[in-house]
């Protein structure tokens, strides 16, 4: 089959169909070896299958959300509130996401035979070898891109949280880091970091999770959302702090033995940079989490919960007010 022949919507279920045949069955050896199906980056549907992809994960986040997520978060939350549902739908989603997105990872981007060591990320590239790829990593790297940029739309639907901005900073700077280092063919540590940023995710939502179902600090909610969150607070650190930054090291140091950089890799190092002050942003929040967890006997989303807990409290004292006849 040849994909530059194809309209858009067909290039998109071409790829889509490639990509769902190596996450549910594995990778063929033929196919991996053969290098006859690698295709060239970038073509002229890339963008539009990049706008399939952000609505696609746009429709299936919210239909997830409300069908399923919304009406379970109202069966096992002990006090039912609309702020409450949503807080827990949003938890619920985003580690579906980020676990279904470290799976695809994983059986996308591990099999490729240049993961490790990283010295394989540059090797070829002033050849032009890294802007072949296989059609079901193609997938994944634009659907990377349709992800964030669904999820910078779905932010300004849902509750505002104390990190708004650097959410959707982050947001922003992945897609736009992700589709320059495609176009660019810094695939190759390009899927490392997208492997990697997912990793620590899963784990913290489902600790926000417990904690929505939390009734006081000595209950078995509580102290489960204590563990995941230990266990996101490690992953994490070593991931974000230790890992990350090497990545960061191999793009702007050791592929310089590589190529010479040009502008468009300067941008994706310089995004990279950017990222990566972020992580080092949210890692302070972690230590900060950490210390009132145990000053207070229990973990807080100090990203939202905090704030949130303030203003319903502040709701609740002015309609007691009200009902008073108090005035404030």
């Amino acid at each position: 089959m040849v994909v530059h022949e194809l309209t858009p919507w067909q290039d998109f279920l071409y790829l889509g169909s490639e990509f769902l045949n190596s996450v549910i069955f594995g990778r063929r050896d033929s196919y991996v070896q053969s290098g006859s199906d690698l295709l060239p980056i970038p073509t002229g549907h890339d963008f539009i299958i990049f706008l399939y992809t952000a609505v696609t994960c746009f429709i299936v986040n919210w239909s997830l959300r409300i069908l399923l997520i919304e009406p379970l978060a109202r069966r096992v939350l002990p006090t039912v509130t609309k702020k409450k549902v949503e807080k827990y739908a949003q938890a619920g989603m985003e580690m579906t996401f980020y676990s279904a997105f470290f799976f695809f990872g994983y059986r996308v981007y591990y099999p490729q035979k240049w993961v490790w060591p990283s010295s394989q990320w540059w090797d070829g590239f002033d050849k032009g070898d890294t802007y072949l790829i296989d059609p079901d990593y193609k997938f994944f790297y634009i659907l990377y891109a349709g992800r964030y940029a669904a999820a910078f739309v779905s932010v300004l639907m849902e509750h505002k949280r104390s990190d708004f901005i650097e959410m959707q900073v982050h947001h922003m700077v992945t897609v736009i880091l992700v589709l320059a280092s495609y176009s660019s063919s810094y695939n190759r540590v390009g899927g490392a970091v997208m492997f990697l940023l997912d990793c620590a995710d899963p784990p913290l939502h489902i600790a926000k999770q417990f904690k929505y179902c939390s009734v006081k600090k000595t209950d078995k909610a509580q102290f489960w959302a204590d563990r995941w969150f230990e266990i996101f607070a490690v992953s994490f650190i070593i991931s974000r702090n230790f890992i990350y930054p090497y990545c960061c090291w191999s793009a702007l140091i050791e592929s310089k033995r590589y190529f010479e950089h040009r502008l468009d890799t300067r941008i994706c190092n310089g995004l990279l940079q950017i990222l990566l002050v972020l992580q080092f942003y949210w890692t302070s929040l972690i230590f900060i989490a950490v210390y009132k967890q145990m000053k207070n006997g229990g973990i807080e989303d100090i990203r939202s919960d905090s704030e949130d807990d303030e203003e319903d409290g502040e709701k609740e004292k002015k309609i007691t007010r009200k009902k008073s006849g108090k005035k404030d």
